[in-house]
């Protein structure tokens, strides 16, 4: 195989790895951001009752 054709496969899968770790990384902020949510609002009921 020549160096274009193995350039063009390397960019492809570099691409590819780009697109999942960007899926991957957008289920696990919102995971985080819900999370978060649910303890700030235990946080501001706890304080609430002082």
């Amino acid at each position: 195989m020549n160096i274009v054709g193995i350039l063009l496969i390397t960019v492809a899968v570099l691409a590819g790895i780009d697109v999942v770790m960007y899926l991957v990384l957008s289920v696990a902020d919102r995971h985080w951001e819900k999370r978060f949510e649910k303890e700030e609002d235990e946080d501001d009921e706890s304080s609430d009752s002082l």
